[in-house]
């Protein structure tokens, strides 16, 4: 099974991780259909009340998704208002909004997706641009990774985990970023649709 996730809107309208995950699971495209019986699609949302209800249901939710559909791999999606192509993150730390998530947790993980190394190169062949990232911010995003790769850790699980931010879509530029660059909706499914066959090949190779 590949999990593949979103967050929902966050201080604003939309959050074009959680419309861009919506829009795979309504309409997917033709290039994830030899895949439709491993994909689950799913919108995570935070109760951003506290920093803590926000940390407690983040991973709540995340905990529950990884026992309901036991997924061998899990992509997730955010969106980073300042970048202007398909970023790829390489490490989590264990820090959520300027605090340590949890001192007795290990200081970081790498991401562990198969084919991620060659991610990039795969996507600029299709002329989307991509690049990685060493930083994963300090919010949700690094925050789901980082647990992600820590549930698995503690509780031997079997999966693998990274994580992509996409740019804002273009009419988020409109009243929130304005001065942000975008990404067309279409370019990010094709994005996102890409790296998805590309870690499920990947990981076939490493099993074989």
């Amino acid at each position: 099974m590949i999990l593949v996730t979103g967050f929902g809107p966050y201080r604003e309208d939309i959050n074009a991780s959680g419309e861009l995950v919506s829009t795979l699971k309504s309409n997917l495209p033709d290039e994830l259909r030899a895949l439709r019986e491993r994909l689950v699609f799913e919108v995570i949302r935070c109760d951003d009340s506290s920093r803590e209800t926000e940390h407690r249901t983040l991973e709540d939710q995340l905990g529950t998704l990884l026992r309901m559909h036991k997924p061998n791999l899990c992509i997730f999606t955010g969106q980073a208002p300042p970048y202007n192509k398909i970023t790829i993150e390489k490490i989590a730390t264990n820090s959520f909004m300027r605090e340590v998530i949890d001192p007795d947790r290990p200081v970081a993980y790498w991401a562990n997706l198969p084919g991620i190394d060659s991610l990039r190169s795969v996507l600029e062949e299709r002329n989307i641009p991509a690049g990685y990232s060493f930083y994963a911010g300090q919010h949700l995003c690094n925050h789901i990774l980082y647990s992600s790769l820590y549930f698995a850790e503690r509780d031997k699980l079997a999966h693998r985990s990274g994580f992509l931010h996409i740019p804002v879509l273009p009419e988020q530029t409109q009243k929130k970023h304005l001065d942000s660059p975008f990404m067309p909706i279409e370019m990010s499914r094709t994005a996102l649709s890409i790296a998805i066959n590309h870690v499920s090949e990947a990981t076939r190779h490493d099993n074989s």
